[in-house]
């Protein structure tokens, strides 16, 4: 009886270590997803606030400095491409901190996720 037991108990444990991989996978593709997603919104927030309101102040400042309109609008223009290639360059990291907070928050306990322990009697 005890064989077959055994056998029964490393057959359970296999399946529990693959259903337990299929969820890991699971996470980390939703993670990846969402990081490219929470990249790309503060991406476009980013670039809304900058066009609003440092246009305006850069050109401002560029005319004040003597330029003509039309060379301040370019030269602001310039510094845009500028803060695009940086945030461009950033994106690896940057998504990599949102994909490691979002397998954080997906894999830690919760209180409901404790029917997994044996009970002790």
């Amino acid at each position: 009886m005890s064989l077959f037991s055994n056998i029964k108990d490393k057959i359970g444990a296999y399946i529990d270590v693959h259903v337990q991989l299929a969820k890991l996978s699971i996470m980390s593709g939703t993670a990846k997803v969402l990081s490219y997603v929470m990249f790309s919104l503060i991406c476009m927030f980013i670039l809304f606030v900058i066009i609003m309101f440092m246009g305006l102040g850069i050109s401002e400042a560029f005319v004040e400095m003597g330029m003509p309109k039309v060379g301040a609008h370019f030269a602001t223009m310039g510094v845009f491409v500028l803060m695009l290639f940086a945030t461009l360059g950033l994106s690896k990291n940057i998504t990599n901190f949102f994909a490691g907070l979002f397998i954080k928050v997906l894999t830690e306990k919760r209180k409901e996720d404790d029917d997994d322990e044996p009970v002790k009697k």
